[in-house]
């Protein structure tokens, strides 16, 4: 089955309309969260004392089933009704079904899991066994996350080294190949082991991704602790929903009380959204301007970053309000303006690389619904994991 592209022009941009459909789901599964919380829907449906773990981790599958429902029409519009619109894709419904369905429910799967592994890891541990399951639970989902991505968004991992764009990008480097424009790969690896992903688009054009001033970027990214310090801000952010819950309904022992804390946690990442894009901001802005400092044509970043704005979402400047609370990474006039000394990057000392984005991945390992309801992910399960980046 396939869905003809409209005629006419859309009143919106394709920006705005993902951003607008993003808002949308977020909000839909926060105050959902919130309604489910103050009503204890967890406690009226869910069970309310331990059993057989298969069976309750049945129970669990359910909230995450029913996370899925919601954001499946959102899902529809953002993946293949609004790009079609725009002329962004030619797929056809059949094709972005099959791989939404697999992205969905290998997605599905893993909050599964992770409730599951918090439950029983309280029945072992109490409190302390949650954090324990937690901790590792990151580690597990910062060490795998290619191959994480690689089988939600159906796309092929390959080794990097080799690759003569890329000279020596070192021994852990990974290739990611998607046709998706909007895929850009990103860091892997816990805090101190940080490895790399590369786009293959990237690599088939380096000139128009100046492949050569974004292998300088990441390695200041690397060097100066940007990445690090978003990765434990994202951890830190996504634990706290986690203590709260512990402390005040206890360890989740049962069902309810996992569902409980994916409701909370979901709440959390809802604030995270509005307040955890500015040190992404500032860790954006200091990686170009250390690019420069490095020796990197300033006009060749430039263009650079427009012809790579132009794969996401095509809005090369947007007012400060909406980039404040919206937007993780910078529009292309405000990095710009800070390369030009027109305008302040924030402090360095803040900036905290991808803190933003990494904290939605990082939210599965607690059971948060919003990892993959952003705008810059809605419907796209090859940026489920490998959220898109600068």
């Amino acid at each position: 089955m396939t869905v003809p592209a409209a005629n006419a022009t859309p009143t919106l941009t394709y920006a705005r309309a993902r951003l607008f459909l993003g808002t949308s789901a977020v909000g839909a599964l926060t105050v959902a969260s919130a309604v489910a919380l103050l009503l204890d829907l967890p406690g009226r449906v869910w069970p309310t004392v331990p059993g057989p773990w298969p069976v309750d981790a049945a129970w669990i599958a359910l909230a995450v089933a029913l996370q899925a429902a919601v954001l499946a029409p959102f899902d529809l519009f953002a993946g293949f009704l609004v790009p079609r619109e725009y002329g962004r894709t030619r797929e056809r419904l059949g094709a972005f079904l099959r791989r939404w369905w697999r992205g969905a429910l290998l997605h599905g799967m893993a909050l599964t899991l992770a409730g599951t592994g918090l439950m029983i890891a309280a029945r072992a541990g109490g409190g302390w066994g949650v954090v324990a399951a937690y901790v590792l639970l990151v580690l597990a989902l910062l060490a795998w996350q290619p191959w994480i991505a690689a089988a939600v968004g159906k796309t092929r991992l390959s080794r990097a080294d080799g690759r003569e764009p890329l000279g020596d990008p070192g021994p852990r480097a990974l290739v990611i190949e998607a046709p998706q424009a909007h895929v850009t790969g990103g860091a892997y690896g816990p805090p101190l082991a940080t490895a790399w992903v590369w786009a293959e688009r990237w690599l088939a054009a380096p000139e128009r991704s100046a492949l050569g001033v974004q292998a300088t970027r990441r390695r200041w990214i690397q060097r100066s602790g940007a990445r690090d310090r978003g990765v434990g801000l994202a951890t830190l952010w996504n634990a706290v929903p986690l203590l709260v819950a512990v402390a005040v309904w206890g360890p989740p022992l049962a069902p309810d009380d996992v569902v409980r804390l994916a409701l909370l946690a979901t709440l959390g990442s809802f604030v995270g959204v509005l307040l955890l894009p500015t040190p992404s901001r500032w860790a954006v802005h200091h990686a170009d301007l250390a690019a420069v400092a490095a020796g990197a044509d300033p006009r060749r970043l430039a263009a650079a970053l427009e012809a790579l704005d132009r794969d996401q979402d095509d809005e090369p400047a947007r007012s400060e309000a909406v980039e404040a609370i919206f937007h993780p990474i910078p529009s292309v006039a405000h990095r710009l303006a800070v390369l030009e000394g027109a305008r302040q990057p924030g402090p360095a000392a803040g900036a905290a690389w991808h803190a933003a984005r990494v904290a939605l991945y990082l939210s599965w390992a607690s059971g948060g619904f919003l990892g993959r309801a952003v705008h810059c992910n809605l419907g796209r399960p090859e940026a489920w994991v490998f959220l898109p980046s600068d």
